[in-house]
């Protein structure tokens, strides 16, 4: 039987073949085989093409600059892109132009090109050269033709996050069975009449029972649950949609984020926000791509600090699944990570450039007792020399007690927008003289919820609450309203916020972020916006935003663990991150704790200092001696690599190159650096190995190439690996690699006063170098259009030759003379102080 059926409105034949099995017994029933004929079923749409498979849709559309849209939808043609908080608007798009090979059809970039088969669903993405860099014969179960003939086989059915929610157990196997892979277990079920339903168990999480798979019928339900794979007959989630990409052998996967202890490289991501860990619907692989996974909904149902759109590599593939009508999967060609962070920022959104006091030094506690304690501290800290740009406040700068304790009701006397009349009794005239007088900014703790319960009320009548006391600040009326609040602590003098328990949904961080960008542009839309949070989704870099690491305890181990949470957090597209030096929940630091601490801070992203009301304040005057000094010591290096650091983050927002990277950035065919985090790159050239045990030892790797101690003639040739021991208190062990620039300002105790004097640059001889210094105001969005001084810094090796070309138009407080240190392998050469205003050149 024949069946042919014209859509008038699309142009498109679909014939519909019948293929009737007679006398085929029990194991051979009837089939249903759908197939799209290639006859005028490709649409053209904005940015791609759509291709129609049954009732089901693709989209193949350029995303970006740099990236690709795959969009598969369930019953309508897509309506372009989802909107999402991940998406950022674009203001261009590649060029493209449709490709057809038969049955094949798809679109090719500058950067690339992908393509469907409209007959089998295989999907391909090639780069730009046209290396394949995804294969897979069949892009999604959805428009697959078995999953349009009533198919009964439970394994394409699964699921990944999810369990089932009653049942009853099979009579072949009523305690489960043992040591089964996923598809030997959803294959048990095909055969057991009394299955139709399966649970499998991940290796990452066991059952005590030793079981591993579980053979089911009359399932009521599915449920969100780490560690399990699940499908069959069953009510179903929201509309799910999967994606295959067939992977080359042993593939690895970085971007996942992650939490303490986790490493780079991942083999899966269920996307959700907590306190110190978050995962993100992303991944690069060596494969030389990266994917990004956007859902229409704002979180999972019955979960809300997750989002619907998971990844799981199986060994032969990677899986992804996302709920909605409509799923969209960004695919990037990224040979690099570097790439990879360049093309996501494309699409996300690009990472802003924070305001130069962020590049600092921040103080904050929780337990600033009065105002005349806080003026005390400060005073200390201007005293002893010890560089700083802000101090930060918990709930004591507004509230002289926690919300904590407050029913969902709230109390009538709790205020959520004032000053708390003992640490601020004159809060105007005090920010003021912190702030001109000792050169301090103020920052302050926000929660994600109202305590007092007039305004509870009026939240609850608005249908302003998620739940209890917090606020959704995915409302624009909401968000309205709550800048309108804030507005006069702008005035007042409040620098930033510091977002702390916004966990409350998926995207909590990201529009309470929203609410107040929005709330300093009605206060001055040329001022940048700088905030620290707590959690981190994809789409939050593009407003100005730091995230740390949450409330980590007080040890050498929390210690070690922050560089691969921070590592593994830039490489999910975070842009800048912090953490509580010192820790957080525990005892008081030793003094040895705390400067290596300081040690490692000041070399990733934010450098802050954080601790509970019990715990004796993580501020170096107050640890003695000889640890104070060694943490001046590092604090007036923190200050010198200003340049250094502010220029990389220029460039991170123009070519999106981080500020500091894991060795693997650099060093991807070295295995030993495959998931390193004991040591990193910070900017270009300079190695980072800090001491973060209790021994005082460092174990330092150097990939090929010559090393040079910082500051030193002594080299080191790599590959090799050397053992630091009894490193002196005031010590980081430190390198620049052969050709490496390194430009440095000299000491300052605040921003404010950059430059400060004449910019020297540390040359390491032995290869060519180059180094792109950038300066601007500092403090204004000018930056964005391009008003900048750029100074591109180059070494020639041969000839022993420092140049500098200057370009660009900014006129104000720049670097003003240059003086230039150049360090072989036997010898240090110093330059006269020379003029810098205009472009030139040192001989040495």
């Amino acid at each position: 039987l024949l069946i042919i059926m014209r859509s008038e409105m699309m142009n498109i034949v679909v014939v519909v073949g019948v293929v009737l099995l007679l006398g085929c017994g029990t194991n051979a029933l009837p089939s249903y085989r759908v197939e799209i004929q290639s006859l005028n079923q490709v649409i053209a749409s904005t940015h791609g093409i759509v291709v129609q498979f049954g009732t089901n849709y693709v989209e193949l559309a350029v995303a970006s600059r740099s990236g690709f849209r795959v969009s598969i939808s369930k019953g309508s043609p897509p309506n372009g892109a989802v909107p999402s908080p991940i998406v950022d608007t674009q203001s261009a798009y590649a060029s493209f132009y449709p490709i057809s090979n038969g049955s094949w059809q798809g679109i090719n970039t500058v950067f690339g090109s992908i393509q469907i088969d409209t007959s089998s669903g295989a999907f391909q993405m090639f780069d730009a050269d046209g290396n394949t860099l995804v294969n897979t014969p069949l892009l999604s179960n959805v428009i697959s033709s078995n999953n349009l003939k009533g198919d009964n086989d439970v394994c394409k059915m699964a699921l990944n996050g999810y369990d089932a929610q009653g049942g009853t157990r099979s009579s072949e196997a009523p305690n489960g069975l043992q040591n089964q892979t996923q598809q030997s277990c959803c294959e048990a079920c095909n055969q057991y009449q009394d299955c139709d339903f399966f649970v499998y168990a991940l290796p990452s999480s066991p059952d005590p029972s030793g079981a591993n798979c579980w053979l089911l019928n009359n399932v009521q339900g599915m449920s969100k649950r780490d560690g399990r794979i699940s499908g069959g007959n069953a009510p179903q989630p929201p509309p799910m949609i999967d994606f295959q990409l067939a992977t080359s052998q042993s593939p690895l996967f970085y971007g996942a984020g992650g939490g303490a202890g986790d490493s780079l490289t991942q083999t899966q991501s269920n996307p959700f926000v907590t306190n110190t860990k978050f995962q993100a619907p992303f991944y690069w692989s060596t494969d030389k791509y990266s994917a990004l996974g956007v859902s229409p909904l704002m979180y999972t149902p019955n979960d809300v600090t997750s989002y619907p759109a998971s990844w799981m590599y199986n060994s032969q593939n990677v899986a992804w699944q996302i709920s909605g009508a409509q799923a969209d999967l960004y695919l990037l060609p990224a040979a690099t990570p570097y790439a990879s962070l360049d093309a996501m920022w494309d699409v996300t959104g690009r990472p802003r450039v924070l305001p130069r006091y962020a590049y600092g030094f921040l103080a904050c506690r929780w337990g600033w007792t009065n105002n005349t304690y806080i003026k005390d501290m400060l005073t200390q800290f201007r005293q002893g020399n010890f560089p700083i740009d802000a101090f930060i406040s918990d709930f004591e700068w507004y509230t002289p007690e926690p919300d904590y304790n407050l029913p969902d009701s709230g109390s009538p006397t709790f205020q959520d927008f004032s000053y708390n009349n003992i640490t601020f009794p004159d809060p105007i005239s005090e920010l003021q003289e912190y702030r001109q007088q000792l050169n301090f900014r103020f920052g302050g703790i926000r929660k994600p919820r109202l305590g007092n319960s007039q305004l509870l009320v009026m939240a609850k009548n608005n249908g302003w609450l998620i739940s209890g006391r917090n606020l959704n600040y995915s409302i624009p009326a909401l968000r309205t309203w709550y800048q309108q609040q804030h507005a006069h602590y702008l005035k007042d003098g409040v620098e930033f916020w510091w977002n702390d328990e916004g966990e409350t949904q998926y995207f909590t961080f990201y529009s309470w972020n929203q609410a107040q960008v929005e709330g300093l542009a009605a206060f001055d839309k040329s001022k940048r916006f700088f905030t620290i949070n707590r959690s981190y989704s994809p789409g939050m870099s593009k407003f100005g935003v730091a995230v740390w690491t949450g409330d980590i305890s007080v040890s050498f181990d929390s210690l070690a663990q922050q560089p691969g949470y921070q590592l593994n957090w830039l490489m999910s597209g975070a842009s800048h991150i912090t953490c509580d030096t010192g820790g957080f929940n525990g005892p008081d630091d030793t003094p040895l704790l705390l400067v290596r601490w300081y040690q490692t801070s000041a070399f990733l992203g934010v450098m802050r200092v954080h601790s509970t009301h019990d715990d004796l304040p993580h501020f170096p005057f107050l640890y003695g001696k000889e640890a104070g000094d060694a943490m001046r010591k590092v604090l007036n290096l923190r200050y010198m690599l200003l340049p250094m650091h502010y220029s990389l983050a220029q460039g991170q927002y123009l070519i999106g190159r981080p500020i500091f990277r894991a060795m693997y950035f650099d060093y991807p065919e070295d295995e030993t650096v495959t998931t390193m985090t004991s040591q990193w790159m910070d900017g270009d050239y300079l190695m980072v190995s800090p001491v973060m045990s209790q021994d005082n030892s460092s174990q330092t790797y150097f990939p090929q190439g010559v090393w040079y101690t910082f500051n030193s003639t002594s080299t080191t040739t790599g590959p090799t690996t050397v053992q630091n021991n009894n490193v002196p208190l005031d010590t980081i062990p430190m390198y620049v690699k052969q050709g490496g620039i390194i430009p440095l300002g000299p000491i300052i105790q605040y921003t404010d006063l950059a430059p400060g004097g004449p910019l020297t640059v540390h040359v390491y001889d032995g290869a060519d170098g180059t180094f792109t210094l950038v300066e601007d105001d500092g403090e204004t969005l000018s930056y964005t259009s391009g008003d900048t001084l750029t100074s591109v810094l180059t070494y020639n090796a041969s000839t022993k030759v420092l140049t500098w070309k200057k370009a660009g138009s900014f006129s104000g407080k720049t670097f003003a003379s240059i003086q230039a240190i150049l360090f072989t392998s036997t010898n240090v050469s110093m330059s006269k102080v020379v003029d810098f205003s205009s472009s030139g050149s040192i001989s040495f």
